[in-house]
């Protein structure tokens, strides 16, 4: 056997991991605000029921480190969830406004 053939499982992970490090960077450089917003949104209309809307929410940039937005999602008059929004448009957590 070549010498050549013993790097080619190195090759192969190199390449695995390459390519899902592409395609994770560009699914985090095409998420935008307003898909982070309207997907957090419809989660909240989900958990809130009928009464809730998609105008009950909206977004404001986040002030601790390592978080990008905070969605604040409350009725006028009823209690709402504030969703802490990671650099990856993931909810990192929530917290219950009354």
């Amino acid at each position: 056997m070549s010498r050549w053939m013993w790097f080619l499982p190195l090759i192969g992970l190199v390449a695995g991991a390459g390519g899902l490090a592409f395609l994770l960077g560009m699914r985090a450089a095409t998420t935008t605000e307003t898909d982070v917003i309207e997907r957090v949104a419809l989660a909240y209309i989900e958990e809130a029921g009928a009464e809730a809307a998609l105008s009950d929410c909206k977004a404001i940039p986040a002030q601790s480190q390592g978080l990008w937005l905070v969605v604040i999602c409350q009725r006028p008059a009823g209690p709402g969830v504030e969703y802490f929004i990671d650099g990856f448009g993931r909810v990192a957590d929530r917290r219950e406004l009354n």
